[in-house]
């Protein structure tokens, strides 16, 4: 039997103490990395090292406590044993966690973001060539967290959603074999993907977070959020508007020889072993099981916009820009997220522009991502 590989999980949030949490209960050493100024996120764990998972619904998950090897706000620490790093966090907090971490990474270590968001591998691979030390490590993205759930307790986290057939891919794409290898340890339900750009752009959250958002604003300022965010949120209305950026997204693939599924298709693949059934997008997120829990946001000013905008909606506007393909859906969703938040979104946005690669035609962007830069 091939032993399992040890897990250092960064990050303090919803998403970070599932996986920290669902790895231990299944046989992983795993140690979970807090940054120092958000200590106070892991501060219910520190002395106890665990995390009780609770089930909701039938994920495919296994609940129970979960004790874990190292609790740290100390990289160095955490990333010591580490065979696996995982980043969970938000795309906004991943550079730091990268700055942090490149120092005390060492070869043969695989580091994958969940999600990578657009362009999250391409940062942090850019990170580690100006601040590392040569080490040789494979860097990866997931197209979306793997889990569905919250946090309910300082010590306490729900999981109602685990999603199969999560794409992966390595940048460059050249080193998706090798890191599916290992990760395929870790996750088995996972499939490879063509390389980064397919994973960035086949992001469920940035096609539906932000047209339910701004179609409900007026209500999640109203109640602070007291409503279920898909299942009430997304009426047939709101269902034609992420329809209408998921078309735009399916184009923007193509020009980069890309065969994107479409969000519902998307989502079918994910979730259908929950009961998630639809024939339009609507359906399926305003029926879905797995967000039986999912409320809105409080506010505007929540990751739904001030991630999903510049870290996925203005990347595939700028892409759109580049390769002369249309995205007036998107660009509008933009434009409303910048008005209702009072926030420049596209100023702040790791386009192509950010990541350095503004510069590159169709071709050479499709290189790049695929062997990676001269």
């Amino acid at each position: 039997m091939t032993a399992k590989p040890s897990i250092a999980v960064l990050g303090g949030g919803n998403g970070a103490f599932i996986t920290a949490a669902d790895l231990s209960l299944r046989g992983h050493r795993v140690s979970i990395c807090e940054v120092p100024e958000f200590q106070r996120n892991i501060d219910g764990i520190l002395k106890s090292k665990s995390i009780e998972l609770q089930i909701v619904g039938n994920p495919g998950v296994k609940g129970g406590l979960a004790k874990l090897d190292t609790v740290t706000t100390d990289p160095k620490e955490a990333l010591a044993d580490a065979e696996v790093v995982l980043l969970v966090l938000p795309a906004f907090g991943q550079k730091r966690f990268a700055e942090a971490c490149v120092p005390y990474l060492h070869d043969g270590q695989i580091v994958v973001l969940t999600p990578g968001n657009f362009g999250g591998a391409i940062e942090f691979a850019n990170i580690m060539a100006k601040k590392g030390k040569g080490q040789k490590v494979k860097v990866a993205e997931m197209e979306c967290m793997i889990y569905s759930g919250f946090k309910s307790e300082p010590t306490v986290a729900w999981v109602s959603g685990y999603k199969k057939g999560l794409r992966v891919a390595a940048y460059p794409g050249s080193d998706t074999v090798e890191v599916m290898t290992k990760l395929l340890n870790v996750y088995p339900d996972l499939r490879p993907a063509k390389n980064v750009l397919e994973t960035g752009l086949r992001n469920i959250n940035t096609v539906v977070h932000a047209p339910i958002v701004i179609h409900n604003a007026g209500w999640i300022e109203k109640s602070k959020g007291e409503f279920l965010f898909y299942w009430d949120g997304c009426t047939p209305g709101v269902g034609h508007t992420a329809e209408a950026v998921d078309r735009e997204r399916i184009c923007l693939g193509k020009r980069f020889g890309l065969t994107l599924d479409s969000m519902l298709d998307v989502s079918i693949e994910w979730y259908g072993h929950e009961g998630a059934k639809g024939n339009n997008l609507q359906e399926v997120l305003s029926t879905n099981p797995v967000y039986v829990k999912d409320y809105a946001p409080p506010t505007l000013q929540h990751r739904f916009l001030l991630e999903d905008i510049p870290y996925g909606m203005v990347p595939m506007e700028s892409l759109g820009k580049v390769i002369g393909v249309p995205t007036p859906v998107t660009s509008a969703i933009v434009t409303l997220a910048c008005e209702l938040t009072q926030i420049d979104l596209r100023s702040k946005a790791r386009d192509l522009k950010a990541l350095g690669m503004g510069q590159l035609s169709l071709e050479e962007l499709k290189n790049v991502v695929d062997f990676g830069p001269n």
